[in-house]
């Protein structure tokens, strides 16, 4: 399904690391490998873009589109749904 994914990160990084701690964090990460990439993995994957986003005005601007959207429902039927007469023979 296509659509708009928001992820929101919030990442504080140190300054800087001592040798110790360097080491710590070594230790507990697994270590790194070479794996190769098939191209049936390749095919599979999809190419995308990573933009900064500001989610407030993002959500301001989906209010809105949702507002305009039940507004223009109204306007194709003024006075709620159309009326039918019976017949009669």
């Amino acid at each position: 399904m296509k659509g708009k994914l928001y992820i929101h990160f919030t990442v504080e990084f140190p300054e800087s690391l001592s040798p110790d701690q360097t080491k710590a964090i070594e230790a507990v990460l697994p270590k790194p490998t070479k794996a190769a990439i098939s191209d049936m993995e390749i095919d599979d994957c999809e190419e995308t873009t990573l933009h900064d986003v500001n989610i407030e005005d993002e959500m301001k601007r989906k209010a809105q589109a949702q507002r305009e959207a039940y507004d223009d429902d109204e306007e194709d039927h003024p006075g709620g749904a159309q009326r039918v007469q019976c017949a009669q023979q």
